[in-house]
């Protein structure tokens, strides 16, 4: 089977690998465009020596830390705006600059590329031809902008179900994260593109990332994490990111154990070791094992670099973050350089950016840098859409389908509820934001399409309505606010100086009186109604009074600015010297021009939206009567641009629900759409994971208060993880679509329709409640910023180092807690009933199990063979799994789960038909971890082997005697 080829091959390709250093890599797949393919270069390891003996010690030092492009303004068509990082490369010898991109989503720079799927809708596929097909478009997307690393796949575990960038990787189990990554990296590497795991490793959480030490044990640490980096690896991945996080009291970028004794020594990478942004602490981590800090020197310095080669570098005394550093010699810091940069150029000589150098194929008698052929952006984006579309479907899980009540009925009157369903929700925040193509249809577009009775009503309403001219009053100059105009000095606060000066108000307005802006001659702040928009390079400010009105209806209001197409924008509240009462709105400056739809939690609104409109908000609690003075200010970018001045009542939400109730009581059929916001730098719910489970704002007391109106709800979630569901048991049907892409909404309403069958499964458990998770700790009082809580986000101690000390980092113990037991291991452990378990997804049709055959193989492994058939009238896709239980010949200190995945496949089948399915299950998958022997052992005797539709379908089940 397609899955475990990786497993089959890891014995033979390790014992390749520490033969024969830097050379060779796991078969990749034929590229299916221009532009490369993996394993294309034909230098030598001794020709790879000689090009780092050919250069200076200076050319050594600035390829090892990242710098500031120079040169992507010029050679690249789209520029470098949002490029990751970038090395110079040496020219002078035929060397090319590195270039590097964000991922894991699709290419993140500062123009329009493919959103694809978030990851986490790629592990609900369970389809490794789906992952190889993800990587082979990021590949190729990534080399046509000129990028030659992506910083991706992203493959730690989902351990913590609130784990900000759990939308950005493949699941809590593993192998399964092991199989999908392994294909996205021959598919990227494919195309010519450096694929670079990350976050290497147990980076599973946000908060405190930077500093938290997770306690880990030896056998945690290899039988979960580390087995999808070892698949990855297997299937050739060029590079490694290591991560923020310290793992057992060292930080990653210079955790010798990790990176030296299991990654290359037992895992044998033979690539080059990245750091995460800032994740580099100490010089002496390219000895330990970093061969390039990013973004820049502020450890790898030239100077220092330099100086520890010529003089070496004395030993260093303990303080209450590190240990003591012997001295190390000239030679050895020598060693180290010339050892990253073999790495380095060895990895770029697979990839074929070597073919310029005196010993490549391209060179023409004086060294040049040489590049591969890159395809032509242009040329890629219509299958590249259609690929997101078929991802984005494939990754759909239908949770529940009561009384048939998906697919709909074209006969259905049916209205949908909720912002993502008119805005699509792409994907999450931080470094996986992708800058969509414009136009995709969004689920109502695509829905409505079909038929002329589904309708929408927001009820859940986060844009409020535009501040009333009543309210709004010109400022008044004896109080210091003149009528304004903006000044060089004005527009500085975007960068911009020397913009276009624009007045806004007529001159002169006397006190009191309402203003009238020039945009539009509209008496409200829309400058929407002219449909150019205010014109691109232009800055505009506009100063007044806001009146809160005679019965502002209690606390809570929200005041809302929505920009299009901005250069930079502010709100200033009552002064312009109160930092928390100015708001700044995140702006994405390439951002195409689109439909000038309102939406967003936060100043992430981009999250949700279409990038193109970002939003910020202020809330405050408001008096009848009282007054706020208000300084907008706006410099337009490259595209006309268009802003909104909103307010939100306090009793929004109420009159919200009441108006979806009413709407839901007289239709046929509701689907309403909800989401969450995962998002790079924090945790949902900060440090409270009860509250971070939850839906945000109204969205439950919505769902729950129209599904009594109407028993017929669907609910269709956006969701980058596990939330809870406390109205699932009132509700018809849920639908996860994740965060599905820019083709989201066209793969949703082709779900919904009937048009796709809803084969997803999940990748992670959904909890019954907060309580009823691997991570809860029933002690946390504390849910602060910085709680103090054992299991996340860790206790502060004394320093290993420095007894006595102050604290100056948190441990996190929830790891070495669990043990091996994490996801769905956990739940089994425990015997805890989850809400949705590990595996678990319906279809529109039904399937049944049958002749179950288990039998040994050589070399310790066993073969499962059984019957899939479609019993139903529909056709329809069946992801069969399979696990296997303890080994009882193992000793007691060795942890087994009750069960674990060891194979999973993923058929399509029409009514009736029927296929058989195989598995070879290797020695590996059947051994554990012993940290006693320091080695894995075998796990023979009698196994049970189990076959089903997820971790708790038991649908065929024998036992296996294993020798």
């Amino acid at each position: 089977m397609r899955t475990s080829r990786w497993l089959r091959r890891a014995g033979a390709a390790s014992a390749a690998l520490l033969l024969i250093p830097a050379l060779g890599s796991a078969a990749a797949p034929a590229s299916s465009r221009p532009g490369g393919a993996w394993g294309s270069g034909t230098l030598t390891d001794p020709e790879l020596i000689s090009l780092v003996a050919e250069m200076t010690l200076a050319e050594k030092t600035a390829m090892v830390h990242g710098s500031s492009d120079t040169t992507c303004a010029t050679t690249l068509p789209e520029g470098c705006v949002g490029q990751a990082g970038w090395i110079p490369g040496v020219p002078r010898i035929g060397v090319p600059p590195l270039r590097m991109t964000d991922g894991p989503a699709g290419v993140r720079l500062g123009h329009v590329e493919t959103a694809l799927p978030a990851p986490s809708g790629l592990a609900a596929s369970f389809d490794t031809g789906d992952a190889l097909a993800y990587g082979r478009t990021m590949g190729a997307a990534a080399r046509a902008t000129g990028q030659d690393v992506w910083l991706g796949p992203m493959i730690n575990a989902v351990n913590f179900p609130t784990g900000g960038r759990n939308f950005e990787t493949l699941g809590e189990d593993p192998y399964l994260a092991g199989a999908l990554a392994a294909e996205q990296v021959r598919g990227a590497q494919g195309e010519g593109l450096i694929a670079e795991l990350k976050h290497y490793i147990e980076n599973d959480f946000e908060n405190g990332r930077g500093s938290t030490s997770v306690t880990i044990d030896d056998q945690t640490l290899h039988e979960t994490e580390l087995l999808a980096f070892q698949a990855g690896i297997d299937a050739g991945a060029g590079s490694i990111m290591c991560s923020y996080n310290r793992i057992n009291d060292l930080y990653g970028c210079g955790n010798d154990t990790t990176l030296q004794t299991i990654l290359r020594e037992q895992l044998a990478f033979t690539g080059f070791v990245q750091s995460d942004w800032g994740a580099v602490h100490k010089m002496t981590d390219l000895v330990r094992g970093t061969d390039i800090e990013q973004p820049s020197a502020r450890n790898f310095t030239d100077a220092a670099l330099a100086d520890a080669v010529a003089h070496g570098t004395p030993a260093v005394a303990a303080t209450a973050d590190y240990p003591a550093y012997p001295a190390i010699s000239a030679a050895r810091w020598q060693q180290a350089l010339d050892t990253a940069l073999f790495h380095i150029l060895s990895t770029m000589n697979k990839a074929g950016l070597l073919e310029g150098t005196r010993f490549g194929s391209h060179f023409t008698g004086t060294p040049a840098p040489w590049v591969p052929p890159r395809p032509q952006l242009a040329s890629l984006r219509s299958g590249d859409a259609a690929t997101a579309r078929s991802l984005a479907a494939q990754s759909a899980t239908l949770l529940k389908n009561s009384r048939q009540v998906l697919p709909l009925s074209p006969k259905d009157k049916v209205v949908v509820m909720g912002p993502s369903a008119v805005a699509s929700y792409y994907g999450g925040g931080g470094s996986a934001h992708v800058i969509p193509y414009d136009g995709s249809a969004s689920p109502y577009q695509a829905l409505s399409s079909s038929s002329p009775k589904i309708n929408y009503v927001p009820g859940y309403d986060l844009d409020g309505a535009l501040v009333p001219s009543s309210a709004l009053t010109a400022p008044d100059p004896a109080e210091g606010y003149p009528n304004w105009t903006l000044t060089d000095a004005d527009a500085a606060f975007a960068g911009k100086p020397g913009l276009l000066r624009q007045q806004i108000t007529t001159d002169p307005v006397a006190p009191g009186a309402q203003p009238v802006l020039a945009a539009g001659g509209t008496d409200q702040l829309d400058a929407t109604v002219d449909a150019s928009g205010l014109p691109a390079g232009t800055g505009w400010r506009w100063s007044g009074t806001l009146t809160a009105p005679a019965n502002p209806g209690g606390t809570g209001w929200q005041l809302k600015v929505f920009v299009q197409n901005q250069a930079g924008s502010q709100l200033f509240i009552d002064g312009l010297t109160t930092a928390e009462r100015r708001v700044n709105v995140n702006a994405y400056p390439a951002a195409p021009a689109s439909s000038y739809a309102a939406l967003g939690e936060s100043a992430r609104s981009h999250d949700l939206t279409n990038p193109a409109l970002q939003q910020a908000t202020y809330s405050a609690a408001l008096a009848a009567g009282q007054k706020l003075h208000l300084d907008l200010r706006l410099v337009t970018g490259t595209q006309p641009a268009k802003i909104q001045l909103r307010w939100v009542p306090p009793d929004n939400a109420a009159r919200s629900i009441a108006a979806a109730v009413a709407a839901a009581s007289s239709a046929a059929k509701v689907v309403l759409f909800a989401y969450d916001e995962g998002t790079e730098g924090s945790d949902r719910g900060g440090s409270d994971q009860a509250a971070g489970l939850l839906l945000p704002g109204y969205q439950n007391d919505l769902i729950t208060a129209v599904a009594a109106a109407n028993p017929n709800t669907v609910v269709v979630l956006n969701t980058g993880d596990p939330v809870l569901m406390p109205w699932a048991s009132s509700v018809a049907g849920i639908l996860e679509m994740w965060y599905p892409g820019q083709e989201g909404g066209n793969a949703t309403a082709d779900v919904l329709l009937g048009r796709v069958d809803p084969g997803g499964r999940l990748p992670v458990t959904f909890p019954a409640s907060a309580a009823e998770t691997p991570m809860y700790d029933p002690a946390c009082t504390d849910t602060s910023a910085t709680g103090n809580c054992p299991r996340y986000p860790g206790v502060i101690g004394p320093s290993v180092y420095l007894a006595g000390s102050n604290a100056t980092y948190r441990t996190l113990t929830g790891m070495a807690d669990n043990g091996i037991y994490q996801g769905y291991r956990w739940y089994d452990k425990h015997g805890v009933t989850p809400l949705f378990p590990f595996g678990y997804g319906l279809s529109y049709t039904s399937f049944g199990y049958s002749g179950l055959r288990v039998s040994r193989s050589p070399g310790g492994a066993i073969d499962v063979t059984f019957t899939v058939r479609n019993t139903g009238s529909r056709a329809g896709s069946e992801v069969p799994q399979v696990y296997v239980g303890p080994s009882p010949d193992l000793p007691a200190p060795v942890q087994q789960a009750v069960r674990k995945l060891v194979g999973f496949d993923r058929v399509s089948l029409a009514p009736g038909r029927s296929t058989q399915v195989s598995f070879h299950v290797d020695r590996q998958q059947l051994s554990s971890w012993s940290a006693v022997a320091g080695r894995w052992l075998p796990g023979t005797g009698a196994r049970i082997v189990t076959v089903g539709g997820s971790s708790r379908d038991p649908r065929l089940t024998a036992t296996v005697v294993v020798h």
